[in-house]
């Protein structure tokens, strides 16, 4: 994104005398060294969960895609996007990964018990990560 330097806007005051408008600039400002500006911070929160992963799973995610798979699940869980639902019980759903092939997307409800039976026709293995700033995302391995 371009921004204009500082020193080209100027100021406009309207001082008082009667029929004279006077266009005062403020001191020259250095411009900048850098016209462009980068929002990295949400790549830099998702990438400190990407080195929460387990290796196995490090080898075969890419971070650049490991941000997208992070916003996909945050907003499968929020309700903002469908994913591909492969099975469900009493208090969780579980989703297809596109991102990796032998990992699964388990999101759960609030107060969910430790075992749960969830109907799916694929093999579900257990839990390999879950999300430390929202619990209810987990990834769980195929059986």
């Amino acid at each position: 994104m371009k921004i204009p330097p500082v020193s080209t806007l100027g100021r406009f005051v309207v001082q008082r005398k009667v029929g004279k408008v006077n266009q005062t600039l403020p001191p020259e400002i250095p411009s900048l060294k850098s016209d462009t500006v980068s929002f990295t911070s949400s790549f830099a929160y998702y990438l400190k969960k990407y080195n929460t992963l387990p290796n196995e799973i490090k080898k075969v995610l890419k971070p650049q895609d490991a941000v997208d798979m992070f916003r996909n699940m945050e907003y499968i869980e929020r309700g903002l996007s469908k994913g591909h639902k492969i099975g469900q019980g009493k208090h969780s759903k579980v989703y297809i990964n596109p991102w990796l092939e032998d990992y699964f997307v388990l999101i759960t409800k609030e107060g969910f018990p430790t075992e749960q039976t969830i109907y799916s026709r694929y093999g579900l293995g257990d839990s390999v990560w879950f999300d430390k700033d929202n619990e209810l995302i987990q990834i769980i391995k195929k059986a």
